[in-house]
């Protein structure tokens, strides 16, 4: 426990008790540019539906209906957030840029270099721990792996390989950002919102031309084309400083992204080949708009309470290592467990403990000797630029305490 504890779970702990305990307040606008405990949480839900669905693939209905595909509505919810927080991130600095006078060419090299650190030192970890203990496809196809291509390997040859096929997501955003960057930067902002619109509309356009041409359906999910939608839903959010009107009607929000999540499930269990399951990502996407633009004004009573537990605080710190070794670990695991110790992983409320709590540990290992480190050093060398978007920060002193008290206030 005093591990995990050293790991970063017990601070997590002491920042929720700051957040009930302290009295200082802050607007919502001062707000925004700070840490929101509350969105952790939600990227900890996240990567705990893409977990479970891994880990119980091959054990029908457990631990749900197999109609309900936790994985891919938890990637739809990563996407949805990644492009609203970079996208606000690059409003930020386009705002720092215009007044500052501070060259474009630097902030955009700023950002691709945030970026390599941000996603490369766990990816190229995950990688080298792959190739060298010889697990699954990576030898054969570590090119894919390295050049951030893994989603197009699985297109090309329309199935999952084994340990690597999970990277998809990540390559598919960091395709994303090669030219998203470019058009938040020097698009008049007149035209913005039109442009995001439309790379939004571009994206069903391309699922509407996969069905046209028989394109299989595996190409459909993991091409950047594909995801278009999804990000630029989250960016459009983003751009909007995280604002939509009308967000205090609570339950009926909850009902309309129930109902619209739940239309969603059962058009993904339809024939991929009719025009209607388009829809699908759309429709994810569009509930998990509402959801993060409520997070990022902030819940209040129990869903507060829960969204900033300290256990979720901690998975949503640590949740992009959870991402990227949980599929390591499911390969690892039966491989290195003795015969005597097999039954952990033939029950399968067994088996999602084990894998789980194994993730959790090398994930949180992760971060705190090799993830952390290297934030806090990109902080250091883009502080005036791009700084930190809210979910990625280090929360410092009462942030916690100061995002509670503005809600409170404000409600």
């Amino acid at each position: 426990m005093a591990g995990i504890s050293y790991l970063g779970w017990g601070q997590a702990a002491i920042d929720r008790r700051k957040l009930v305990e302290s009295e200082q307040t802050l607007t919502r606008d001062e707000a925004s540019e700070h840490y929101q405990p509350q969105f952790d949480g939600l990227r900890a839900l996240a990567v705990l539906t893409v977990m479970v669905d891994h880990f119980a693939a091959d054990v029908p209905n457990f631990p749900l209906p197999d109609w309900i595909h936790l994985g891919a509505t938890g990637v739809r919810l990563f996407l949805v957030l990644s492009g609203y927080f970079i996208t606000a991130s690059l409003r930020r600095a386009r705002d720092r840029m215009e007044i500052s006078a501070v060259s474009a060419g630097k902030t955009i090299g700023d950002f691709y270099w945030c970026r390599l650190l941000r996603i490369g030192p766990a990816y190229i970890a995950f990688a080298a721990i792959a190739l060298i203990l010889d697990v699954g496809a990576i030898r054969h196809n570590w090119p894919w792996v390295f050049t951030g291509t893994v989603n197009w390997l699985i297109a090309w040859k329309n199935q999952w390989p084994l340990t690597i096929s999970h990277l998809w997501s990540i390559c598919v955003q960091e395709q994303f950002y090669l030219f998203w960057p470019v058009l938040i930067l020097f698009l008049p902002r007149r035209w913005m919102l039109s442009a995001i619109i439309s790379v939004a509309l571009a994206g069903i356009a391309f699922r509407i031309g996969c069905i046209m041409f028989s394109v299989p359906t595996i190409a459909r999910w993991v091409l950047p084309f594909g995801s278009l939608d999804s990000l630029a839903a989250g960016a459009a959010l983003g751009w909007c400083g995280g604002q939509l009107r009308a967000l205090r009607g609570g339950w009926l929000l909850t009902l309309i992204c129930l109902s619209m999540l739940t239309l969603a499930a059962v058009l993904r269990n339809s024939d991929p080949a009719q025009l209607k399951s388009i829809f699908v990502e759309p429709l994810e996407a569009g509930a998990f708009v509402i959801l993060v633009a409520r997070t990022a004004r902030g819940f209040v009573g129990y869903t507060a309470r829960f969204l900033t537990l300290p256990g979720l605080v901690f998975a949503g710190r640590i949740s992009y290592g959870l991402y990227i070794y949980h599929i390591l670990v499911a390969m690892l695991v039966p491989r290195w467990l003795p015969s005597q110790l097999r039954f952990l992983i033939t029950i399968p409320s067994l088996r999602l403990m084990v894998l789980g709590i194994t993730t959790l540990g090398l994930a949180a290992i992760s971060w705190r000797f090799l993830e952390r480190p290297i934030n806090r050093f990109r902080s250091k060398i883009t502080p005036v630029r791009l700084g930190p978007t809210p979910v990625e920060q280090e929360p410092r002193g009462n942030d916690f305490v100061r995002w509670h008290r503005a809600l409170v206030h404000e409600t």
